[in-house]
């Protein structure tokens, strides 16, 4: 094989850059025609997200195509899913009056439907992710009429996130936005609230990387560290109910 092989370049690149062990997450890539196509499970969003970026960057492929899954933090069935996440969109005022329908097979969430933002699109993907059993979510939202997507969009969706999420206070973290890259500033209660504001940001369809400068309150430090969460933990922001 060459030396310029992109399926040996995207495999040496995901191990060294992203430090993913192909022997405890295997991942497979390769060429369908000109693309490049990744197949796993991943622990985090942030590395799906990665990854795909990394593929992107791969010399001599026309494209990638994304079957990475995030591993979930509950096995729940496709209908659980889907009724999870519609239960949250309906009880969520800012969707009132919305038709937001959503398919799900195999773990896969499908959002479709019309909404008046790019924020409102953002958020009912964020409330997919949330749903605990969701392995991958594909947000098919048509924003009518057509919005102009910039820095600013994505920085009201993420404060909207913060504000809709029970383990986030808002009001204790300021958020910036440059080429897609949201940066996380100020003072949390602890690891759990620091965790969940990083992934939330993640969440957020259009977000390219996650810089978390979060500090943890001193006087909370020890007591959090007693009851530190494992790195794909995933808190239920929503009720869960089976249905």
């Amino acid at each position: 094989m060459s030396e310029k092989d992109p399926v040996k370049a995207l495999k040496a690149a995901i191990t060294e850059k992203l430090h993913i062990d192909p022997r405890k997450t295997p991942l497979e890539v390769r060429l369908e025609k000109e693309a490049l196509a990744i197949d796993g499970t991943v622990d985090t969003i942030a590395l799906k997200k990665k990854a795909l970026l990394v593929a992107m960057e791969t010399e001599g492929v026309a494209g990638v195509v994304d079957r990475l899954r995030v591993r979930p933090s509950m096995r729940m069935t496709d209908a659980e899913i889907k009724k999870h996440f519609l239960d949250a969109v309906d009880s969520e005022p800012v969707f009132a009056g919305l038709k937001i329908k959503a398919e799900v097979a195999n773990g896969v969430v499908d959002i479709e439907g019309a909404v008046p933002s790019l924020t409102h699109k953002r958020l009912a993907g964020v409330f997919a992710w949330w749903v605990p059993g969701s392995l991958d979510v594909i947000n098919s939202l048509e924003v009518a009429p057509p919005e102009e997507d910039n820095g600013d969009e994505i920085k009201d969706a993420v404060r909207t996130a913060f504000e809709k999420d029970r383990f986030v206070d808002s009001s204790s973290i300021t958020v910036t936005v440059r080429n897609w890259v949201v940066t996380l500033d100020g003072v949390v209660r602890g690891e759990v609230e620091r965790n969940a504001a990083e992934e939330d940001a993640w969440f957020v369809w259009g977000v390219n990387d996650v810089v978390n400068n979060l500090l943890i309150q001193r006087a909370l430090k020890s007591a959090e560290t007693a009851e530190h969460p494992p790195k794909r933990y995933r808190p239920h922001r929503l009720p869960f109910k089976r249905p």
